[in-house]
């Protein structure tokens, strides 16, 4: 997926599904009364929390840069919902 798209989907409040090297991961939201987040996580597992879609892009998870994981998703491999 390119981030044009990825800001799309969040500024659209969409929540995303899709697998990577064989793991599952989600992107979800949440307002813990002041802020809201976007939540990236691996299916049960430790998350991570930002504010803006720069800063998901800009993250890393488990040593993996977000953008060149989110990159190589092809959008029709990505369940938004």
């Amino acid at each position: 997926m390119t981030k044009e798209q990825l800001f799309e989907w969040v500024d659209t409040g969409r929540e995303l599904e899709f697998s990577y090297k064989g793991k599952d991961y989600s992107i979800t939201y949440y307002n813990d009364d002041r802020k809201d987040f976007i939540s990236f996580c691996e299916a049960y597992d430790e998350t991570v929390d930002v504010a803006t879609v720069d800063e998901l892009w800009n993250s890393t998870y488990k040593g993996i840069k977000l953008s060149d994981m989110l990159s190589s998703i092809p959008e029709d491999k990505v369940d938004v919902f």
